[in-house]
């Protein structure tokens, strides 16, 4: 952000984050930041000056003490001090360094002349006797900004519409779709996402009076929507039921404190979108002592959520690469491919994922598409060349990279964590 402050805006900026004010998220980077110039050149030019004169009495006095007593004692009376107004001078000069503990103003004049003459000394000086001054103030509150952000409880203004992400550590998705608009939101996590200033430290333990006290912290009347991740990166794409950061039941706690928050404070039903799988359930169960009764089981799934909730919105990684795979594949019969391993981990998934969306084949030609436990494989058999057709579904930005230097340019391929985040920035900007 590429904003000059002047001085009105610093100390209006100041007072803000000195009194507890909401910064506005524009105004953040630029006054955090912010240095204070260097002495101009006249000041440097008096410095110098100041030195010289300096050094000649400190030579005087210092290194030939003979010429100094000399001096001292062909000079008038008056030169010497009053004790009492040495011992101010004293004081004065232990602010900035060491007191002179003399009384003859010989030996007073080196600090004199540096603070008389030079800028930057009267300054310092002015400065450690008068801790009221505006650019304290300033330093005072940049340093209380920057702790604030450090410990997640700084308080900030976004603009209307902003969204409220909810992130585990080491969300990809999140932190590249805030690196891409760093004022998109703010960023709710456990722990400090270095990648943006604006984040709320929450965690379970927190509970509601928690809950509350974070998103009180932003203007959260005027954002658009709650953005949840208990998605997990590496398994984005054909997840396992525990394959992720929050299972569903947690899901389920975080949406409803959200609606409580919500209640409170008498406002309607914000969008909820929640990026995850439709699919992972959290199955609660009554039992004997030697059967399951069925009819006290409860299923509870992010489909279950947004049947129960106004206004929730679900971003299906899996489905969304289904439906990408089917739109390539255009009517083509769609084969899966991967190791063994990967095969009997995801195979069977897959198939029933896609049956879940209608797909049928209308042509003879084959579109094979390559998944893996890891995406090593998956590059394997993409540099490998074997198989015609082969479209590479792949969730590692590493491997992403790499394949894409040399061997995508002119192949179809899927990258999963680009299609859902650009999903999602689309419906985080519906209005």
């Amino acid at each position: 952000m590429d904003k000059k402050l002047t001085k009105r805006a610093l100390i209006r900026l100041a007072e803000t984050a000195l009194s507890g004010g909401k910064l506005a998220v524009e105004d953040v980077e630029p006054f955090i930041q912010y240095k204070f110039p260097a002495s101009s050149r006249t000041s440097k030019i008096m410095l110098k000056l100041a030195a010289g004169i300096s050094f000649f009495f400190a030579s005087v006095l210092v290194i030939f003490p003979e010429a100094g007593e000399k001096l001292i004692e062909v000079l008038p009376g008056l030169f010497l001090l009053p004790e009492r107004i040495a011992k101010a001078l004293d004081f004065i000069w232990s602010l900035v360094g060491k007191p002179v503990k003399k009384q003859h103003l010989m030996y007073h004049l080196p600090n004199i002349i540096i603070y008389a003459f030079g800028a930057a000394g009267v300054r310092q000086l002015w400065r450690r006797l008068h801790k009221n001054n505006w650019k304290d103030h300033v330093e005072e509150a940049q340093e209380k900004l920057g702790h604030m952000i450090e410990n997640g409880v700084g308080q900030f203004k976004f603009p209307i519409g902003f969204s409220l992400l909810f992130v585990g550590d080491g969300d990809q998705i999140a932190k590249s779709l805030v690196m891409d608009e760093p004022t998109v939101g703010v960023t709710i996590s456990s722990s400090h996402q270095q990648y943006t200033p604006f984040w709320g430290k929450y965690t379970a333990n927190d509970g509601l009076e928690g809950f509350d006290r974070v998103l009180n912290r932003y203007n959260t009347h005027d954002a658009g929507e709650y953005v949840l991740f208990p998605v997990l990166d590496e398994h984005l794409f054909l997840p396992g039921n525990d394959d992720c950061d929050l299972p569903p039941h947690r899901v389920d706690m975080g949406v409803r404190k959200i609606r409580d928050f919500e209640k409170a404070n008498d406002w309607g039903p914000k969008r909820i979108i929640i990026v995850g799988d439709k699919e992972q359930t959290s199955r609660f169960v009554t039992s004997s002592s030697n059967r399951v009764i069925e009819s006290g089981c409860d299923t509870v799934s992010l489909k279950t959520i947004a049947a129960a909730y106004k206004n929730v919105t679900i971003l299906d990684p899996t489905e969304l690469t289904l439906k990408k795979i089917i739109d390539i594949a255009d009517g083509k019969q769609i084969l899966f491919r991967a190791s063994d391993k990967g095969a009997e981990k995801y195979g069977k998934t897959f198939y029933q994922r896609l049956s879940l969306l209608g797909y049928k084949a209308s042509k003879q030609q084959s579109l094979v598409v390559g998944y893996d436990i890891t995406d090593l494989e998956t590059e394997h058999q993409l540099i490998s060349g074997q198989q015609v057709d082969y479209l590479p579904v792949i969730l590692s930005r590493d491997v992403f990279d790499e394949l894409e230097k040399n061997h995508l340019s002119d192949e179809p391929y899927i990258f999963v964590p680009r299609l859902v985040k650009k999903s999602l920035q689309r419906l985080v900007a519906e209005q």
